[in-house]
């Protein structure tokens, strides 16, 4: 059968999917029935909406459209002086670009948004953009400077707890766990890989899951380690198993092929590097041909590892 590159398949209602909608049908709804007894009712559907929609697309893969939703709710707030509402939603229109491996971009809209008085959301929004800023630095291999300002806002976190810094915890244990496995410190790899796979696992979030157990599953390959690396990888796959999660999915069968290949199964591991590049390209042409991130993305080390091993 030949991909289908039109959407992600998935589970019947997937969970990313569902919020879109309900975000979207909450808004119409209150539309169709809104008068002056219930302004602050529709204003507060209006802002999920803006929040929710470009946030489920990302997770969905759709992130062309995740971007204009974006970039529309971001003018309109900016339109309306709204400093908070643009503030917040720059800052998870970086979470897209992370994921798409715009490190450079991240690194510059979180340090425009440091140098502002107060981050969107208060102690939270703090929290998260020098979490995202951490892990951006990292992503341009700027090692020592994302390592004194991830461990920073963890000390932040740990002694003064903001809501929804639960969240933000994912970013955090997902940068560390890579910076300390990308510098060759396996043991803080490790401790930081279990923290993320308890996280996670403490939730719903089956991209989080995925993405802490391929993390555990790369250290556990990195030390030679070939049945915790298996075993960690099938607990990866079994998290979006029926879910539509590209942005985990596309990691995990990557990770599994690298897994196969040390095993010796050379059929597993082309099925899974298989699997891996048509997410990886159905991902990349949700951005259309002639986008500067998705030569950005298609151009990382990780993506072009995937693209072109023989």
């Amino acid at each position: 059968m030949a991909p289908d590159r039109q959407r992600f398949r998935g589970g019947d209602l997937p969970h990313y999917r569902q919020a879109q909608r309900d975000a979207v049908d909450s808004l119409t709804l209150l539309r169709a029935v809104h008068d002056e007894n219930i302004p602050l009712g529709y204003v507060a559907a209006r802002r999920l909406r803006e929040y929710i929609v470009p946030w489920s697309l990302t997770f969905l893969g759709e992130w062309g459209a995740a971007l204009r939703e974006f970039d529309a709710s971001i003018a309109l707030a900016e339109r309306n002086a709204d400093s908070f509402g643009s503030g917040v939603l720059l800052l998870l229109r970086c979470w897209l670009q992370l994921f798409a491996m715009d490190f450079a971009g991240a690194s510059s809209v979180c340090a425009s948004i440091l140098a502002a008085r107060e981050p969107p959301g208060g102690m939270f929004g703090r929290h998260l953009c020098l979490t995202l800023s951490g892990a951006a630095e990292a992503g341009l291999g700027n090692h020592d400077v994302a390592r004194e300002r991830l461990l920073a806002v963890r000390g932040e976190m740990d002694r003064c707890v903001a809501l929804l810094d639960w969240y933000s915890r994912f970013w955090q244990r997902w940068a560390l766990t890579s910076l300390w496995l990308s510098t060759g410190d396996l043991a803080r790899a490790r401790e930081e890989a279990e923290l993320f796979v308890a996280n996670a696992g403490a939730t719903d979030e089956r991209t989080w899951q995925a993405l802490a157990w391929d993390a555990h599953a790369r250290i556990a390959l990195a030390s030679a380690d070939l049945p915790g690396a298996q075993d960690s990888i099938g607990r990866a796959l079994t998290a979006i198993e029926g879910f539509e999660g590209p942005v985990a999915a596309w990691q995990a069968h990557a990770t599994a092929a690298a897994v196969a290949r040390a095993r010796g199964d050379a059929k597993a591991a082309t099925h899974h590097r298989a699997t891996s590049r048509d997410i990886v390209l159905r991902l990349a042409d949700s951005l259309g041909s002639d986008d500067a991130l998705r030569r950005t993305f298609l151009t990382a080390p990780a993506v072009a590892a995937v693209l072109h091993e023989e």
